[in-house]
């Protein structure tokens, strides 16, 4: 029986988009081992395959000889593709059955359709002042959704506007204006070149269906005050350019105060830290979050329509490639959608040591893009009670002794005392972390530091979304110096490992601090097999020669 559509989906299913001015989006590269024989553990990037959009909507493989970030001032943005995938099968046949295959015209040509068919439907949404105010005004975004068919190539702008709800006058962003979202735009397929025509036709297909999500610049807006002077604490600034401050002032985003915040971290906007007042100056940015779908009607009999999503998330341009988290996205996936029991249990000896070494791989690699003393200064809690030593640290001249990571943390090792910051040492607890971290990144030093030190990295290490005494209850990030310390996660809270990423490192620092006992002691005899007796020939040969050696003796 032949086979059919069976259904379709999108890949990836998440991307990360990010914003910049350029109007050139930035290369593909992956991460790579560093060539350097001194960054042994450490993270580079190299280029990779990358596509060009032509004029028709086609796209170009290339592969970049360098990576470049920015056109003088503006960073490049990253604007991801998506491909489209079917899963074919014969009728009534099931899904563990179905086989993987583009999505090409070609074959939804083969089973009746055509570009027109297939339709992608866009939703992008920015939502931060709406949580924070539980004003759904005051959020903006596609109403209604952008609808662009597989046939059409053209480049189409997202513009976002307040939702069609109640009068004019409420809407944060007046009739008739908009704030650009980015742009979407279906890519034109062509044929696949024969194998060995050009240098990438086995590693980039051209004839699959794509879309490309393109983000916004990175602009601000607000309403027209913004456009003035303001002096908040770190200074006196202009929040946005006069052709941007048109946002109505009394929508309710402006002027929003951080004590009636009902969602967490309340402390993230224009004008939060600016003290006692604490007020929103209702600025809000582009980025967005978008969810792509995609529906394929299919003639009949039956008539049947398929669908397929995506979902892109629209980030700011501050991050660093060649620097990999020790939490990922992808990490905090597996702690919700995988076996995390037999993930632990059934890991190998070999693969526990080689995921570990992985992740304090990466923990120095964020360690060493970290500030820790602007961060200690800003989120450290005063200790009390049991967290102080009875006495500081010797010769540790760490300030504020009693904050965390000061000379009187219990939670201190002893052997470092720290300097005070000066000509030569500016940023002395960064400066140390980051060389504690680069040696535990090898396997052999971290191993010789837990099989040394028994329950110290159990300690130092904060479980999953643990609180410590004196932490602040309603979550502002304010911590001791547990690992990872004085970071925030999303509600602004202490950041910790995945709950999976925490039961498989103390699984691993088990087996360390409590080896195995040694083989049992055999006696000789019953630990080696008897030798075989001497054959006849062999005997009388040991016998000529131990002859032989007494008789040279004699001489």
């Amino acid at each position: 029986m032949a086979e059919i559509i069976q259904a379709i989906f999108i890949t990836p299913p998440i991307v990360i988009a990010r914003l910049g001015g350029s109007t050139t989006p930035q290369e593909a590269f992956k991460w790579v081992d560093t060539p350097n024989p001194r960054g042994e553990g450490e993270t580079t990037i190299a280029p990779d395959w990358s596509l060009t959009v032509q004029a028709d909507g086609s796209v170009e493989p290339f592969m970049p000889e360098a990576l470049r970030f920015r056109d003088g001032a503006l960073i490049r943005p990253v604007c991801p593709f998506l491909e489209l995938r079917a899963l074919m099968g014969e009728p009534g046949s099931a899904p563990a059955t179905w086989r993987e295959e583009l999505l090409t015209p070609t074959l939804l040509s083969a089973h009746g359709a055509t570009l027109n068919d297939l339709v992608f439907q866009i939703d992008a949404r920015n939502l931060k002042a709406a949580r924070r105010t539980a004003n759904p005004a005051v959020g903006f975004g596609t109403f209604p959704p952008l609808q662009v068919r597989a046939s059409d190539n053209t480049q189409t702008p997202i513009l976002a506007v307040s939702p069609p709800t109640g009068t004019a006058a409420d809407r944060m962003i007046p009739p008739g204006r908009n704030i650009p979202l980015g742009s979407f735009q279906v890519m034109r397929s062509r044929q696949q070149p024969a194998s060995g025509s050009v240098d990438w036709a086995e590693a980039v297909r051209v004839d699959v269906i794509r879309c490309r999500f393109t983000p916004a610049r990175g602009l601000v807006y607000g309403p027209p005050q913004t456009a003035q002077p303001v002096t908040l604490d770190e200074g006196t600034f202009v929040p946005v350019s006069a052709n941007r401050a048109f946002l109505n002032p009394n929508a309710g985003w402006a002027g929003f105060p951080i004590g009636r915040a009902i969602d967490a971290p309340p402390d993230t906007y224009d004008g939060a830290e600016n003290r006692p007042a604490r007020l929103s100056l209702g600025v809000v940015d582009d980025t967005c979050e978008a969810r792509i779908e995609v529906n394929l009607r299919l003639p009949g009999p039956p008539n049947r329509t398929l669908t397929a999503a995506a979902n892109v998330f629209v980030g700011p341009p501050d991050y660093a490639p060649d620097r990999r988290p020790f939490l990922s996205l992808a990490d905090e996936l597996n702690d919700r959608a995988a076996d995390v029991a037999a993930r632990t249990n059934n890991m190998s000896a070999e693969d526990r040591d080689t995921w570990v070494e992985d992740l304090f791989e990466r923990i120095y690699e964020t360690t060493s893009l970290l500030n820790l003393d602007r961060q200690r200064n800003n989120r450290a809690i005063t200790l009390t009670g049991d967290q102080l030593r009875p006495a500081a640290i010797p010769n540790d001249r760490t300030t504020e002794p009693t904050k965390a990571m000061g000379g009187r943390d219990r939670l201190r090792e002893p052997l470092f005392p720290q300097p005070a910051p000066g000509p030569n040492i500016r940023l002395p607890l960064t400066e140390h972390a980051q060389m504690r971290h680069r040696a535990l990144s090898d396997l052999d030093a971290l191993r010789g530091f837990v099989a040394q030190h028994p329950g110290r990295l159990a300690t130092l290490v904060r479980k999953p979304f643990e609180s410590a005494q004196g932490e602040s209850p309603e979550g502002i990030g304010i911590t001791n110096m547990q690992m990872p310390p004085f970071m925030r996660n999303s509600n602004a809270g202490p950041l910790t490992l995945a709950a999976w990423q925490y039961d498989l490192l103390m699984a691993w620092v088990r087996s360390i601090e409590n080896p195995p006992p040694p083989p049992p002691f055999l006696p000789l005899a019953d630990a080696e097999p008897a030798p075989k007796p001497m054959s006849e020939a062999a005997a009388a040969r040991r016998a000529e020669v131990l002859a032989r050696i007494a008789a040279e003796d004699q001489q």
